[in-house]
């Protein structure tokens, strides 16, 4: 199924969390780069090498099709969209050929896309992610701005994007926000985008003009709401969150001219499934048409913080799931729609029929 495919991500883009390195998504890709690896030695492992190489020989034995949004695709409906990063092998765009060559040929000296995932500061206590809320020490934010500092010596020649952040907040982690507050566009000669990854619950005017100096480079970002409603929302998926104030924000993000695209996501699980239609009516409302809208729908991964069997309580799409079929139901009103992005196409009826 895959063999005729190049995913393009880890030949261009590196990951880098708390003590774990990856080349994609953490809950897409399984194998990880060495610990407390440097971004150069991790760049550069064994580990990352073999990932290139499964992507080559079209095995794609180290990533969860059920999980990455792409394959998933590609599993089911048997093509990729034009803009999702797998090409067929047969009509690979140059530069990705290049990347492919440069691997080949031990050249693959430095990512164009690096995620600041190193910092999980946040907010807010989502049960999906934390049991408690994350806020670094002095030295945690000491590291993390050394972090920075080296991936901009290593890689900052040759990053053109820059990830903040998958793991916690970026307006809520010091470093992070202080280096979008303090910008310098001399030390990252080839950068031309930023993309954020935030609850927004503290993306406010203020907060947003205080980081005046990266408002031409965050043209796109993911917003992670995980609710349709101020009850869901408060006491379900977002612990220490205020409804009314997220709304606010949402209105505020809708009308910043330079930013083009945005993406609400919503992690699909018992609490919240019933909430899935609601959750795309409302981005709708606020975001089309002045942006760029995908609604990301995406199934729950357990990231340590339940035990095995309230996780399984917490899958309303595993087919022995009590809810699983309302769940399905549910998705299928909505989910073939053109501003929706999801992992969920094995849920989807193709003619009339689950498949």
């Amino acid at each position: 199924m895959f063999k005729d495919h190049i995913c393009a991500v880890p030949f261009t883009s590196l990951e880098l969390h708390e003590h774990r390195r990856f080349l994609c998504c953490a809950s897409w890709l399984k194998k990880y780069m060495p610990e407390d690896s440097s971004p150069a030695s991790a760049w550069n492992s064994k580990e990352a090498n073999d990932v290139r190489d499964s992507i080559i020989d079209g095995s794609y034995r180290h990533c969860d099709s059920t999980q990455c949004p792409f394959l998933n695709k590609i599993l089911n409906d048997g093509y990729s969209n034009v803009d999702d990063p797998i090409y067929r092998k047969d009509d690979l765009p140059e530069w990705l050929s290049k990347y492919v060559e440069d691997h080949k040929a031990g050249k693959l000296d430095a990512p164009s896309i690096v995620q600041f995932s190193f910092d999980r500061s946040c907010n807010l206590a989502c049960p999906s992610c934390r049991l408690n809320v994350i806020m670094a020490s002095s030295g945690k934010i000491k590291e993390s701005k050394a972090t920075i500092e080296e991936i901009r010596e290593t890689f900052g020649h040759r990053i053109n994007t820059l990830y903040i952040t998958g793991s916690g907040d970026p307006f809520v982690a010091v470093a992070f926000r202080d280096f979008l507050r303090d910008f310098d566009k001399s030390q990252w000669p080839e950068l031309h985008s930023i993309h954020l990854h935030t609850n927004a619950t503290m993306w406010t005017k203020e907060m947003w003009d205080s980081m005046e100096k990266v408002h031409p480079y965050i043209r796109s970002c993911e917003i992670s709401i995980d609710a349709a409603t101020k009850e869901t929302y408060e006491n379900e998926t977002r612990l220490r969150g205020d409804w009314d104030k997220l709304i606010d924000n949402l209105k505020f993000i809708a009308t910043i001219p330079t930013l083009k695209s945005v993406k609400p996501s919503f992690v699909v699980q018992q609490k919240n499934y019933k909430e899935v239609k609601m959750f795309y009516d409302l981005m709708n409302s606020i975001f089309h048409p002045y942006k760029d809208l995908k609604v990301y729908f995406n199934r729950i991964t357990n990231w340590g913080t339940w035990t095995e069997e309230e996780f399984l309580q917490q899958d309303v799409l595993d087919i022995n799931h009590p809810e699983y079929q309302n769940a399905v139901d549910l998705l299928n009103s909505f989910l073939p729609n053109q501003r929706v992005f999801h992992n969920l196409h094995s849920f989807i009826k193709a003619n009339n029929s689950l498949i």
